[in-house]
């Protein structure tokens, strides 16, 4: 779609209003200098520093496009652009997130959000993809105002967006009489169903993007559409976030609408599957009488996903009270092992990070933690050990650059309990490859230090305190990569340095003695003797002959 060529009443091209709002300046800044606007057909408004004061601009203003941080001071970004919304501003938002903010971006892209960036990654091609997107929104945005002044919104169209702005944007509207009227005419029973597309984690392409997921999402709502309507003469279908839809339909005139739902199902599954090899769970509400109750269907959906999640998704779930008291399950935290983790980690314990890894998979495998609750975890498990692996500058572990999207396609708990397998694996490895890795840095280290400092008394204590490492592993890496133990090493080595001594005539053997560190004249001459096979004075005889000959 063509979102280039926006014009005004006159038919002159019309800019795109900005307005960019965050509370760091290098990233106002930053934002601001990353492409050409003009010719990108926009134009910045206004920047400001948080949500409260953009608020109280976006009357004057009336932006377009809204770029904001998630987390500001004074107004953060999901309650500015709640605010927004309920004021009636039609902005598209754009949100700019760190690794971290993902459970917020989900709240922001469930109002409504066009797009996120993450702050990290931000280049020029991706704001402008983002901006391209937002300008469609507007665009899509402005030709709907025009329908409805023109008088030419449906009823169907106006029930849609009314359930499209009570299930995803705003649970607190209500219609007008008019309009409640049209619904209960329409939709005189209703039940709801949650399409959810499980793109899988084993098997399914790394190189399956953002993208790639939209343009499936667009075909799989096309054919949906079609489809339904052998089966239901009226329903509403809405895209929710990017791996699923809402379906809510109409029983007007229905006997048995549990033996439609289970054939359609069916239908859209195998379909589904056959053109996009993606399976899709599908979970239904009970039926209401009243539209009034639609929020508690998309309630009783989503906590049939959850059963479905943790059990089965391969089967349709109806709603029962076993999944609403499934659902209810909200405690679920591993925060409290992050300590013991930290010292693990730092400690290249590759036993001890299993170990801790498959208590963790342990509490998935009884708690049955619902989706959100799984992704969540996965992914601060995932960002918090990597920000352990960083600060060794660690290159080799295979960083995923959307770890949140990459668990929220997986299937079902088996396939989150399998990621985390693997994921407690490729750590082990990389604490196993660092800490060999180190056992050289190490013994380097102790190297040197024995060279530069043989004049003085070194111990294995002594060497284990200024490396931060124990006794017992400093001896065990040191013999398995010299083949000597440490005192027996550091001892050869004043015992070269004292052979060079000698070797120079210019010192007595007590003085030689002194200047290797012994703690008497007596220990060096025993300690020569067992080393070389002669007392230090035969040795330096030796040398004189031997020179003289």
């Amino acid at each position: 779609m063509d979102t280039g060529n926006r014009k005004n009443s006159y038919g002159v091209l019309s800019m795109y209003r900005i307005m960019i709002v965050d509370d760091e300046p290098l990233i106002l800044a930053g934002v601001t200098s990353l492409v050409n606007w003009e010719e990108h057909q926009c134009k910045i408004v206004r920047k400001v520093s948080n949500g409260r004061q953009a608020l109280a601009q976006m009357e004057t203003l009336k932006p377009d496009i809204v770029i904001t941080d998630i987390k500001m001071p004074a107004m953060d970004g999901i309650s500015f652009m709640k605010a927004s919304i309920e004021n009636g501003y039609t902005s598209s938002f754009i949100l700019l997130t760190n690794l971290e903010e993902f459970s917020l971006v989900k709240e922001a892209l469930r109002l409504g959000a066009v797009d996120y960036l993450i702050k990290l990654e931000l280049d020029e091609m991706a704001l402008i993809g983002a901006l391209e997107r937002a300008k469609e929104r507007c665009s899509l945005s402005h030709r709907k105002m025009l329908a409805m002044e023109d008088g030419e919104v449906t009823a169907d169209e106006r029930i849609q967006n009314y359930f499209r702005h009570i299930l995803i944007c705003n649970p607190d509207a209500h219609p007008d009489e008019g309009l409640s009227a049209m619904i209960r005419e329409r939709y005189p029973g209703l039940l709801l169903m949650l399409i959810h597309f499980n793109y899988g984690f084993e098997g399914f392409s790394q190189e399956f993007s953002r993208e790639d997921q939209k343009k499936v999402m667009n075909f799989a709502e096309n054919i949906i559409h079609e489809m339904v309507k052998g089966f239901f003469d009226r329903s509403c279908l809405l895209r929710k976030e990017q791996n699923g839809f809402i379906l809510v339909l109409s029983l007007e005139g229905m006997n048995d609408y549990k033996e439609q739902v289970e054939a359609m199902s069916i239908k859209f599954r195998k379909v589904i599957k056959t053109y996009f090899e993606v399976p899709v769970t599908i979970t239904v509400s009970r039926p209401v009488r009243e539209a009034d109750e639609i929020q508690d269907l998309l309630y009783q959906a989503m906590s049939d996903m959850n059963d479905a999640y943790c059990e089965n998704p391969d089967r349709i779930v109806f709603y029962s009270e076993g999944c609403k008291e499934h659902f209810g399950r909200r405690s679920f935290n591993i925060n409290f092992l992050k300590k013991e983790l930290t010292g693990i980690i730092r400690q290249n314990d590759r036993k001890g990070f299993s170990a801790i890894m498959n208590q963790i998979i342990e509490l998935f495998v009884q708690c049955k933690p619902s989706r959100s609750q799984a992704v969540n975890g996965c992914s601060n498990l995932y960002y918090f050990i990597t920000f352990l692996l960083e600060e060794r500058e660690d290159q080799s572990f295979p960083y995923i650059l959307d770890v949140a999207g990459q668990l929220n396609r997986l299937t079902d708990l088996s396939a989150v309990i399998a990621w985390l397998e693997w994921f407690r694996d490729q750590v082990a490895e990389a604490l196993e490859a660092y800490k060999e890795s180190r056992k050289d840095k190490y013994i380097e280290l102790a190297l040197e230090y024995i060279r530069e400092h043989y004049k003085e008394k070194i111990t294995l204590n002594q060497m284990s305190s200024l490396l931060n490492i124990s006794q017992g592993h400093l001896s065990s890496i040191f013999k398995k990569q010299t083949g000597k133990n440490f005192s027996d090493y550091v001892t050869e080595i004043k015992i070269e340095k004292a052979k060079e001594l000698i070797e120079t005539y210019q010192y007595m053997m007590y003085e030689i003695s002194d200047m290797l560190g012994f703690d008497t004249q007596y220990y060096f001459s025993a300690v020569f003797k067992k080393i070389t096979g002669y007392t230090p004075k035969e040795y330096e005889n030796m040398t004189i002959r031997k020179n003289c000959s």
